[in-house]
């Protein structure tokens, strides 16, 4: 005999129902397809129940031309490919199709509170936003002591600790994160344009040919590759720093990791480097050597020791900064530069470096047929070939070299900088 009692027993009493949702019954999917998501270039983490039932209406509804009027339904391995999604993912929502039907728009949100100080943290976010406008880095000091001025302004007399549980909830509240800079620019001018413009006017200008006699060329120029000047006769030189030791970045490390360390050698050479003066031509030949300065006089027994561990294709000089100045550039003019154009017109491109541009610098360019093309103001980023395609291939190599202690690489800069440059010709 059953344990449960008959059903006559409930007559009278209200047994209870499933409560309906008001308003119209939901449109199945099938029936009626939602706005399909568009393609991603990014794997998602987390996807919402409204996107899920987004990509299952993609699923149901979308087409692929076969032929000038056919077409055919997408398959989940091509649903899969275009959302990047995991194909057993997509196989599993659509099982669970009924159910995310359902439950979307019951789901509670997480909503935090209300901020207890908005009449100083709202001029903080928005002091925040105009130093990145900038391009100015933005640490937690500056955040600690901005807000203690904004307080002392807005809440007189009210106590305010910078405490890690409110700058968190600050920075979650504003959805600002912590983040590695991937691209560092000096500061482009806001004429930008109509300066390298006037940058490119110059160089055509002085690449026409000119007349006999014109120019102190009494002879008169031949017509070559780039109006008067050869392809072997157009380079540019830039200097680049040189750190003895790349401390700075990311690194691999596995998960739960508090704390992410990097052994460095020597104290304080982390902050310590050299300058490296790398020369290239428009034809992709190797003609100057590259150049490194070092901080010192080059004197000693140590350093002459060094000096017969030096790769023969790089030059090195050595002065008080470590930083190439008016003479070493007067220097690298004679010794360097000179005998690889072989009297022919030369267009150099450089910055605006202060050492570039002295007296002495001038005349020996002009005593040469050097035409000195000057990039503008903080536009080096933008036009200069050094610094769109070599230095930071060639630091990336050699932080790697770095890594492997392949110190010989370190030396042989050359074979890096005459490959790199011969891939770009190509």
């Amino acid at each position: 005999m059953s344990n449960f009692p008959e059903s006559e027993e409930f007559e009278g009493h209200d047994i209870p129902q499933k409560k309906l949702r008001p308003g119209p019954k939901r449109i199945d999917i099938i029936q009626k397809p939602l706005a399909f998501p568009p393609p991603v270039s990014a794997t998602k983490k987390h996807y919402t129940t409204r996107y899920k039932l987004r990509v299952i209406s993609y699923l149901h509804h979308a087409t692929i031309p076969t032929g000038p009027t056919s077409t055919r339904p997408v398959t989940s391995a091509e649903t899969a490919r275009r959302f990047k999604i995991p194909r057993s993912n997509i196989t599993r929502w659509i099982k669970c199709e009924k159910e995310l039907q359902d439950s979307l728009g019951t789901q509670q949100r997480n909503r935090v509170g209300k901020r207890r100080w908005p009449k100083m943290e709202r001029p903080l976010h928005d002091g925040f936003i105009e130093q990145r406008k900038a391009g100015k880095f933005v640490r937690r000091g500056w955040f600690r002591s901005t807000s203690k001025a904004l307080m002392s302004v807005h809440y007189l007399g009210v106590i305010f600790r910078f405490s890690n549980g409110w700058f968190s909830g600050f920075l979650s509240w504003y959805n600002i994160s912590l983040r590695m800079t991937t691209n560092k620019a000096s500061k482009v001018p806001a004429d930008s344009y109509s300066a390298i413009l006037s940058w490119a006017h110059f160089n055509r200008r002085n690449s026409q040919l000119r007349q006999p006699g014109g120019g102190g060329n009494e002879l008169g120029d031949e017509m070559a590759e780039v109006g008067r000047y050869h392809l072997a006769s157009i380079c540019n030189m830039d200097q680049t720093p040189l750190p003895f030791e790349f401390l700075s970045g990311q690194t691999y490390e596995p998960k739960g990791s508090k704390t992410v360390w990097v052994k460095g050698g020597t104290s304080g050479w982390d902050k310590r480097q050299a300058t490296l003066q790398l020369t290239i031509f428009a034809d992709g030949e190797m003609r100057v050597l590259p150049l490194i300065f070092f901080k010192g006089k080059g004197t000693g027994m140590s350093i002459l020791r060094e000096k017969t561990l030096y790769d023969p294709h790089v030059i090195v000089k050595f002065n008080p900064t470590g930083y190439a100045n008016s003479e070493n550039m007067e220097e690298w003019i004679e010794e360097q530069l000179v005998p690889a154009l072989n009297c022919k017109p030369a267009l150099l491109v450089l910055d605006l470096f202060a050492g570039h541009k002295t007296d002495n610098v001038l005349d020996a360019f002009k005593a040469h047929d050097i035409t000195l093309s000057i990039i503008p103001a903080g536009c080096t980023g933008i036009i200069q070939p050094l610094d769109i395609s070599i230095n930071r291939p060639f630091k990336d190599i050699l932080k790697v070299s770095l890594s492997l202690n392949d110190f010989y690489f370190y030396f042989s800069i050359y074979f890096f900088t005459y490959t790199i440059v011969k891939y770009i010709r190509s």
